[in-house]
């Protein structure tokens, strides 16, 4: 079992680069929590593993290859591997906890340009 505070990893982002940190590493999938500040936007970043979104907190719009949609805290996402996805027109802050599926390598960036 592995028990982890989402409220200390939010922290661990405040003092860390970047804007996502690993809640867990296992052989069939990997979770993140990410934060996206109100007025930035995502670079659109495909992934070579299937991909869910659990938007906790804040507001805005994710792009998945031609669809567009508004987010909001409670929504789900799912991202097949290999379409380019973003958020933007964040207007709250946005959290969000990222699941990788069947992933042997997790922070795989290899399909991005």
């Amino acid at each position: 079992m592995t028990h982890v505070s989402a409220t200390d990893l939010l922290d661990e982002l405040d003092d860390k680069q970047g804007n996502a940190v690993e809640v867990l590493d296992e052989d069939s999938l990997t979770v993140e929590i990410a934060r996206h500040t109100a007025g930035e936007a995502t670079p659109k970043n495909p992934h070579t593993e299937d991909e869910l979104y659990y938007v906790v907190s804040g507001s805005g719009k994710i792009r998945v290859g031609d669809d567009v949609h508004s987010v909001e805290s409670g929504d789900t996402v799912f991202v097949e591997q290999g379409l380019e996805h973003d958020f933007f027109d964040i207007g709250e802050d946005l959290v969000t906890l990222i699941v990788f599926a069947d992933s042997s390598n997790p922070t795989s960036y290899s399909m991005r340009e």
